[in-house]
């Protein structure tokens, strides 16, 4: 993570959020998210709602956070360890020409949120006790506590990699769903890999007898 003289903050993500998110992180994330304790399926995606609304506020802590002046010197050397020219990200700026604040891709605003507009964190906003507060307390720790220069590179990891969890989550509750309503199916918990095969099962068979 690095800004240039207008304040934008640019990051550097690796195509796997796996890759930018400190172990500890990933696992309690894991636990928290694809281990199902208790309560069905349902429970668990709004579990996942309740983690990435979480890991937002996070994010909104660290722009509100940042100081506002910017050294371009040091921000030329983390530019340069990431691979990029800031040079060049100045350049562009100037041969824009345009005074749209409109963020482009890869870039976030350093005034993306104020101080006064964040939400006060409360215990009874983790969605009536879902989340409990040893693992909140353990992805605070894992991520919060992360040098400011990775802190936002983690914290994106983490709400791409539980979006992508939510999605195929939300992918097997259809598949079951379809098996249920239209094929009339006994609601059993399987593996998604299980249903999408059953499924192809059924539609063969169809197709095998004419229908």
């Amino acid at each position: 993570m690095f800004r240039d003289s207008r304040g934008v903050v640019h990051t550097v993500t690796a195509p796997d959020p796996l890759d930018d998110l400190p172990t500890p992180a990933a696992d309690a994330l894991a636990r928290t998210l694809l281990v199902p304790s208790e309560g069905d399926l349902g429970t668990l995606l709004e579990r996942c709602e309740v983690v990435v609304d979480l890991l937002e506020r996070w994010q909104d802590a660290f722009f509100a956070a940042l100081p506002p002046e910017v050294d371009i010197e040091e921000e030329a050397r983390w530019a340069e360890q990431a691979g990029i020219s800031l040079a060049d990200i100045e350049d562009e700026w100037e041969g824009d020409g345009s005074d749209d604040d409109d963020e482009s891709p890869g870039q976030l605003p350093l005034d993306a949120i104020g101080v006064d507009e964040l939400i006060v964190f409360r215990d009874d906003d983790l969605g009536a006790g879902q989340l409990h507060p040893d693992t909140v307390a353990e992805l605070e720790s894992a991520l919060m506590l992360l040098p400011m220069r990775v802190r936002l590179e983690a914290l994106v990891a983490a709400t791409t990699l539980v979006h992508t969890w939510c999605d195929l989550m939300a992918d097997h509750e259809k598949c079951l769903g379809h098996l249920v309503l239209v094929h009339g199916e006994r609601p059993e918990a399987h593996p998604h890999e299980v249903l999408v095969d059953r499924h192809a099962i059924l539609h063969a068979g169809r197709a095998q007898h004419g229908t």
